[in-house]
């Protein structure tokens, strides 16, 4: 652990020295073929960390982890997992670019008790995607598969999208047998229909980790093709539908949450970025739902307060107050801090507790942030507007009240992007040290947006906001 521990020391420190961070799992190997050491000692894990700066890793989306055998002895097991996952030693999660990656170790006494176990895990999946209440069609199951000692088996089957496109959803189990018997199981699902330009890489480095063919997992193209054909249709029909550009005030309303906008390929100059009608609206609301627990009007009116009450930025207090308690809030040296914050048994979310930190080292408190809940505060008036929560003129009358917040807050676009910016980053608990980074992404979305000739930071930081509706 005092390797790791040097590690997660290092990473941090990076964050610290520079919040916009721009960084580089081992050099490829087997995890059942560790770096440091030849043989193994029964139920004693193999290390393959690093602790030197030389040694760059070849994988830009993966990295070599640790799991708990929790059924056995407790031992740990190297394991390959997406960039971003989340560990509580015996269950390793992931879901984001369409995948969904699970992980766990254990020991069944055999390798024959290993592999039944990963042939009940298909069984039960082609259970619930066979039975009669299910969305799921033409189901397939391939052969077990062998890859070594390891063992696995896809299985594969057709849904429908919102709008009643079919896509793929393939589901890869995976029985990584280790040298002392126990057996590493993980298991990769693709939904199509959330994948993105990342989900192709992921699954070819999983494959080269693993030594295995996963070509097979990855969707055919029909879908996107099929998605990109409809979202062409509604934007031609919404173009024609379009009345006369909005007043300046409701698109520097827009502008406020532009980049959200952006990155879900919308219209920037539209209301919530698309036209009310009755597939945006559903759409919207099963997003509301499903991200943010808003079911109806009580429930939409009741998160928005809470967001401009409290939201992140209540959050960050939180943590710059955990900091104090445990005395390391006002420390000067970054070294000392991080090694206290690493010994203080705070493990979900670290990095919202050096980025608290930071802004405090900056002499700045957890308001800075404030950019990130408003700008949501917005964005969420126009979802009510388009899910019929409130009215048109509801919904642009509170956009002018917390808009007019915004704008005695921060002196420029740039001024309330780099706290929106700071927010997110801190939602995301990001260290931004990866090319995928999200923030680095969402940051790409504002500098993309800038460059636009009549793009929403073309217009005046300082026009006067005016009801005009």
């Amino acid at each position: 652990m005092k390797q790791l521990k040097t590690l997660k020391l290092k990473v941090l420190a990076v964050t610290l020295l520079i919040m916009v961070a721009i960084n580089g799992c081992t050099n490829a190997r087997s995890p059942k073929q560790p770096a440091e050491s030849k043989t193994k000692p029964k139920k004693t894990v193999q290390k393959d960390f690093t602790d030197s700066a030389e040694e760059v890793s070849e994988y830009q989306y993966l990295e070599l982890t640790e799991i708990k055998d929790s059924y056995g002895d407790g031992a740990m097991y190297p394991v390959y997992a997406p960039k971003g996952y989340s560990n509580d030693n015996d269950l390793i999660y992931y879901s984001d670019h369409g995948l969904t990656f699970l992980a766990s170790a254990m020991e069944l006494g055999s390798n024959e008790y290993l592999i039944e176990s990963l042939e009940y895990s298909v069984e039960f999946t082609e259970e619930e995607w066979t039975d009669d209440n299910s969305e799921f069609r033409d189901v397939e199951i391939s052969e077990m598969l062998e890859n070594g000692e390891d063992r696995y088996q896809i299985i594969s089957a057709e849904k429908e999208d919102l709008y009643g496109t079919p896509y793929e959803v393939n589901h890869i189990y995976y029985l990584n047998i280790q040298e002392d018997g126990c057996g590493v199981f993980w298991d990769l699902e693709l939904y199509e229909a959330n994948a993105d330009s990342k989900t192709d890489f992921i699954i070819d480095e999983l494959a080269k980790c693993y030594h295995v063919d996963l070509d097979v997992i990855k969707a055919d193209g029909a879908w996107a093709a099929a998605n990109e054909e409809r979202l062409a249709q509604e934007k031609q029909l919404d173009q024609g539908e379009k009345e006369n550009a909005l007043p300046e005030t409701i698109l520097w309303f827009n502008a406020t949450y532009a980049p959200l906008t952006y990155n879900n390929g919308l219209d920037w100059e539209v209301v919530g970025g698309m036209e009310p009608s009755e597939s945006n609206t559903m759409v919207t609301k099963f997003v509301l739902d499903r991200d943010w627990g808003i079911e109806d009007e009580s429930s939409a009116i009741e998160t928005v307060e809470s967001l401009k009450e409290n939201g992140h930025r209540a959050k960050c207090r939180e943590c710059m107050e955990e900091l104090e308690k445990l005395g390391i809030l006002e420390e000067k040296s970054e070294e000392v801090f991080l090694e206290s914050l690493l010994n203080s048994g705070i493990e979900e979310n670290l990095y919202r507790y050096v980025i608290a930190y930071q802004l405090h080292r900056s002499g700045l408190d957890a308001d800075y942030i404030a950019a990130w809940d408003l700008c949501r505060v917005n964005q969420l008036y126009a979802d009510f507007y388009i899910c019929g929560y409130m009215t048109y003129e509801e919904a642009m009358d509170a956009s002018l009240e917390n808009s007019l917040i915004l704008q005695k807050m921060y002196s420029s676009w740039d001024d309330l992007v780099t706290s929106y910016l700071a927010g997110y980053q801190f939602w995301r608990s990001d260290p931004m040290l990866t090319d995928d980074s999200p923030t680095k992404e969402r940051y790409q979305c504002y500098l993309d947006l800038l460059k636009m000739e009549d793009g929403p930071y073309t217009l005046d930081w300082n026009l006067e906001l005016e009801k005009s509706w």
